[in-house]
């Protein structure tokens, strides 16, 4: 029934290659068909009990094991058959099994010839237009995945991909922006408020320190008319207080002898003379407050000690003198001045920081 199934078709008759290649290629040799085996090409005899025979390799396969009996006659190797246990169900003679297997032989047989058969009968022309078909086929097949994974949808995937990508760098650049300047503000304020506070701690140790230096000066100057300046005069650096008190005790008596203007007091207690639209007897300055004569006084002393380098009394002499001690009441004057003013300017300890 297996046979019935395929009908002969008549061939056209053609040029075989392939069997023209094999027959030269083993043409000097020999190959037994064998219905039962196939193609062999080395095979013996059982009888000449020297090698296996095709019969004896099918049952060692099958689990038969054979007993080798050496002799020494000719050197001559007997085999015989052991009992053994078939890997196989059915027995030693089934022919449903033979059968079957001769008629699976011949099928298979038969399907190789015919698939030999159809690929030497393509000629060339007919491979051509196979190949052109084929990469026709192939070429619609990859534009199809390329059009699906690389084309309009894809490209817009990325797009939106980079996109998003773009979106999240941007705001993490703000996100850090708001933190940096969280993050300054915050060391500004603590800054203002170090600040601040070391401020306030050199103001309260420049206000400690001038409340000790003007009471220092207080005790010094204590019921005389310039008592009232001591608290401006406290606040300006300890070498132009030391002049201001020392000049002030040679000049007035820290106020007792002063000029005056319509019978007050011009609050000159250093014989300052500076044009001003108030003049008072002697040819000295009316200050409008004792503020601020301590203040006009006192910027005019600063120049001479900072700019003219004259910080102490010998060579500050010039406040009495001018450029010529001689026209001005003699060097024995300017030298019982310079003796004066030193007298107190040794008072207060220049050393001292009052800044």
């Amino acid at each position: 029934m297996i046979d019935g199934i395929f009908k002969k078709q008549k061939k056209i008759a053609e040029l075989d290659y392939a069997l023209a290649r094999f027959i030269l290629s083993h043409k000097n040799s020999s190959v037994l068909l064998s219905q039962k085996y196939g193609k062999v090409r080395n095979f013996t005899t059982s009888d000449s009990k020297l090698y296996f025979a095709q019969d004896e390799l099918l049952k060692m396969r099958r689990g038969i094991g054979v007993d080798f009996a050496t002799g020494m006659l000719e050197s001559v190797s007997a085999r015989r058959e052991k009992k053994a246990q078939y890997i196989f169900s059915r027995k030693k003679e089934d022919r449903l099994y033979d059968d079957l297997k001769e008629r699976y032989a011949s099928l298979r047989i038969y399907f190789s010839d015919t698939l030999r058969g159809y690929t030497h009968g393509v000629s060339m022309v007919r491979a051509w237009n196979l190949s052109l078909v084929g990469s026709l086929i192939f070429g619609m097949f990859l534009m199809t995945m390329i059009y699906r994974y690389l084309g309009p949808g894809a490209q817009a995937k990325m797009q939106e991909a980079k996109d998003k990508v773009e979106t999240e760098q941007i705001m993490q650049k703000q996100e850090a922006e708001r933190v940096l300047g969280e993050e300054l503000v915050k060391q500004e304020v603590e800054k203002k408020a170090q600040d601040e506070y070391t401020a306030k701690l050199l103001a309260d140790s420049v206000n400690a320190k001038q409340a000790d230096f003007e009471k220092e000066i207080r005790e010094m100057v204590k019921g005389y008319p310039i008592e009232q300046m001591v608290s401006e005069i406290a606040k300006k650096d300890r070498v132009v207080a030391a002049f201001l008190i020392g000049i002030a005790r040679k000049e007035s008596s820290w106020g007792v002898h002063v000029p005056v203007l319509n019978g007050e007091d011009c609050f000159n207690y250093w014989g300052y003379r500076g044009i001003r639209e108030k003049m008072g007897t002697g040819g000295h300055t009316c200050f409008n407050s004792p503020k601020d004569a301590v203040d006009t006084v006192a910027k005019r002393i600063e120049f001479l000690v900072v700019d003219k380098k004259l910080n102490t009394p010998d060579k500050m002499v010039i406040w009495k003198c001018g450029s010529n001690c001689a026209v001005t009441g003699g060097q024995a004057a300017a030298n019982k001045w310079i003796d004066d003013v030193n007298y107190y300017f040794r008072k207060f300890d220049l050393k001292k920081d009052n800044k």
